[in-house]
């Protein structure tokens, strides 16, 4: 009886002490990966969109990105159009790979911006409305691949132009 007591009791250390090294591996490969994805401060690009009588031109259309890498995605919005009467960015495969950690709405004529710190959410498109300002959004490509995008005016029927992000 006192030997069954003393392999239960060995059996249930083992299990427990196997458990406590799997938890501890688990956090310390979750640090490692954190720590290995873009550190420091993110790499900025930029889309600025400008709106002329054929709808929307892009200052390029196509963004090469490093899988893993820490971006900041400045969309530099049109400032010769009316309220209410702008352009729309729209990326949902990009989004849909990628972690973001902030988006921002800022003056690009001064420092002032407006953050809204992420975790696990998602948003689906950015609308400029003829404020002259720049949206942002800071992130990390989680996938590679390729991400079509397109921004869009409001014209009936509107008009569009397109690009792509290359996550390598």
């Amino acid at each position: 009886m006192a030997w069954r007591r003393y392999t239960m009791n060995r059996t249930a250390f083992a299990i427990a002490g196997a458990m406590t090294c799997l938890a501890v591996a688990s956090a310390a490969l979750a640090q490692q990966q954190s720590g290995a994805v873009g550190s420091g401060p993110p790499e900025d690009v930029s889309l600025e969109v400008t709106v002329g009588p054929e709808g929307p031109s892009l200052s390029q259309s196509e963004f090469r990105l490093a899988h893993g890498g820490y971006y900041r995605f400045n969309l530099v919005c049109p400032t010769d159009v009316e309220n209410e009467a702008g352009i729309s960015f729209h990326a949902p495969e990009l989004m849909e790979n990628v972690h973001i950690r902030i988006v921002s709405v800022a003056d690009p004529d001064s420092d002032d911006e407006i953050n809204f710190h992420m975790q696990g959410l998602n948003f689906r498109s950015i609308d400029c409305e003829g404020l002259g300002a720049s949206a942002r959004f800071s992130f990390h490509p989680m996938r590679a691949g390729t991400y079509p995008f397109t921004v869009t005016d409001s014209a009936e029927p509107p008009n569009e132009a397109s690009g792509e992000v290359i996550v390598e």
